[in-house]
């Protein structure tokens, strides 16, 4: 028989972390970004240069709620400006890699959706461009 009484919401911060008997370490060059209105979805992935054409070879997904997701927003890029720190200068990206302007119209939003999506992307990316 289980036991269905609510137990409280721990508080404090864990004390200690451990790795599972199935711990896996990855590498991966790609992230598809898949978000609900619950919680986003990370796929990672790598380029497999094998292939003709190149082809992304998804290796695992993580599924975090909207309040993990802003923590670790946070922690990205204190870890990212620390290691800018570190190095004097900023971390390259190629200007091919660099996020799109976006194409005139947006399928499969509504007008509302659309324009909304628009103002955060164009005001993130504007940020995101003096950051590199």
């Amino acid at each position: 028989m289980s036991d269905a009484t609510p137990k409280p919401i721990p508080t404090e911060a864990p004390s200690a972390a451990e790795r599972s008997t199935d711990f896996r370490t990855y590498y991966a060059n790609n992230i598809l970004f898949e978000s609900t209105a619950w919680d986003m979805k990370l796929t990672f992935g790598h380029i497999d240069r094998a292939t003709a054409p190149l082809l992304v070879m998804n290796d695992c997904s993580v599924t975090i709620p909207w309040p993990q997701a802003k923590l670790a927003l946070f922690w990205l890029r204190l870890h990212v400006e620390m290691a800018e720190a570190e190095i004097e200068g900023k971390i390259p990206i190629r200007k091919d890699l660099l996020p799109l302007e976006l194409p005139e119209t947006l399928s499969g939003l509504d007008e509302v959706a659309a324009q909304r999506f628009r103002e955060v992307y164009q005001r993130i990316r504007a940020e995101f461009l003096k950051m590199t």
